[in-house]
């Protein structure tokens, strides 16, 4: 599954604008409702928000496999790494997923990571820089708990998606997708990793290829 474009709301348009573009040093767009921001195969927007108070979500960027303890420094140097207090760092190692990843957030709360996946021919022999990412291979979506079940029991059959091989579905978490893209599901109110925030229900949109077939997912 790749993740082709991701449309997400904010109340700090022009702050996080300064944060891509200054800080992450990507490529942005303005526009008159937002910004695009190019990360790799994926653009991500931002919209500003009208009705929702502060959204905030969790998404994260694929680095070539090679570079992460690299791509790791280079960011340290210009952002607030999170701690991890599973793993005693700033370090996650997913030994199932094969893979590695750090987390951060930009100044709107959203939850940004960047992992590298071994299991991926992405190796890159460029100095690192945000030109490298390689795609938004995660996003994470928050269904209400009553009925997360039936949400994702819908999605998967809407869509013909399958769970993550690496990861078995737990009660509370849910990996649909590949080492390429990822909805990474999760029940409103739960604790989003690598952070004391809970999860919670704003607006998005997704667009997303799988198996040489377009799709748009929305949630309101």
């Amino acid at each position: 599954m790749q993740i082709k474009e991701i449309t997400l709301q904010s109340t700090n348009i022009s702050d996080i604008f300064l944060f891509y573009k200054d800080v992450l040093q990507m490529d942005v767009v303005r526009s008159q409702s937002g910004f695009a921001v190019t990360a790799g195969a994926t653009k991500l927007i931002f919209e500003e928000s009208k009705q929702t108070k502060n959204p905030f979500y969790h998404f994260a960027f694929n680095i070539p496999s090679n570079q992460f303890e690299e791509a790791f420094e280079w960011t340290k140097a210009k952002v607030d790494l999170l701690w991890l207090k599973d793993y005693n760092g700033t370090v996650a190692d997913f030994v199932n997923w094969h893979a590695k990843s750090f987390y951060f957030k930009d100044p709107a709360g959203n939850i940004l990571e960047m992992i590298a996946r071994f299991d991926l021919h992405n190796t890159s022999e460029e100095r690192f820089s945000p030109k490298n990412i390689i795609n938004v291979s995660e996003i994470g979506l928050v269904f209400p708990g009553k009925s997360f079940d039936k949400e994702i029991d819908s999605i998967m059959k809407e869509y013909s998606l399958d769970y993550f091989e690496k990861q078995p579905p737990l009660p509370q978490f849910r990996a649909i997708g590949n080492d390429e893209g990822l909805f990474i599901c999760v029940p409103e109110n739960r604790i989003w990793f690598a952070t004391d925030d809970e999860s919670k229900m704003f607006p998005l949109e997704v667009i997303f290829n799988d198996i040489n077939k377009l799709h748009k997912l929305e949630m309101k």
